[in-house]
């Protein structure tokens, strides 16, 4: 083997592009001469910054794992933080009604008077009883009492009322269902009820009235009040009269009286 030859050799020789007579043949001209050894050398040496197509590969297949570990991670991050939120949101929205206690709910009787306001719009003006009230000076034809549902000792409630007139053995009765309730988030975390200071507060309108409330041609009629706890009281206006009449045997009459 000619050393002007070997030259061209070495490189298809350093690539595995020889056979393997041509390979024993240039192992043997390496072992016996100096040139062409250095020459060999020299060609063998890999370059800085070059990276063979094996590790290449190998890089990159770390990277894409690696990427493909963060994206699970933020994935499951964002999950977790859509179902956190939507916890909050349904914890914060699902009504807990709350069962009737006799000490902390009523119903009441508000001496008021139907006056005349600034606006020229009747109301039905609660009476400080504790104040003389010159009845002329407020422009009033009449002193009622209104019926109100009255709550004691309790804290963060939302209330819920519907109420319709019903023909009952010929009779009309103005029937009214009322709950109180609280929310989940409420009844969780912010429950104060065995705290020294609770809430308390009084409703009427005309659930309770009809029509003729705030009127001065309101008539008396027969009022029956049931507390009723269950959610989505609304869902009782779709029912017949009768159906609805009967809802009365699942509730608690408060107060039944002509007024």
């Amino acid at each position: 083997m000619k050393c002007s030859i070997v030259k061209d050799l070495l490189s298809n020789y350093i690539d595995g592009l020889t056979s393997e007579e041509t390979n024993t043949e240039i192992k043997k001209h390496l072992d016996n001469c100096d040139n062409c050894r250095t020459v060999y050398e020299e060609m063998s040496i890999v370059i800085p910054g070059e990276i063979p197509n094996e590790d290449k590969n190998i890089n990159f297949l770390k990277r894409l794992k690696a990427k493909m570990i963060h994206k699970n991670i933020m994935v499951a991050l964002l999950t977790c933080i859509i179902v956190l939120c939507g916890l909050i949101v349904f914890a914060k929205n699902y009504q807990i009604p709350l069962p009737f206690d006799i000490n902390r709910m009523s119903v009441e009787l508000c001496p008021s008077v139907v006056i005349t306001n600034e606006k020229g719009r009747v109301i039905w003006e609660k009476l400080d009883t504790s104040k003389a009230v010159d009845v002329k000076q407020k422009d009033s034809g009449d002193i009622i009492n209104v019926v109100e549902r009255v709550y004691r000792g309790i804290s963060h409630i939302s209330e819920s009322s519907t109420g319709r007139e019903v023909n009952r053995n010929g009779e009309n009765v103005r029937v009214i269902y009322y709950c109180y309730a609280k929310t989940l988030w409420t009844s969780l975390f912010f429950d104060s009820d065995l705290a020294a200071y609770s809430e308390s507060g009084s409703s009427t309108g005309s659930d309770i009235y009809g029509d003729g409330y705030e009127t001065v041609d309101y008539k008396p009629q027969m009022i029956e009040i049931y507390y009723l706890p269950v959610r989505n009281l609304d869902r009782l206006e779709k029912l017949s009269d009768e159906e609805f009449d009967m809802q009365k045997e699942k509730g608690t009459l408060v107060w039944k009286g002509v007024n």
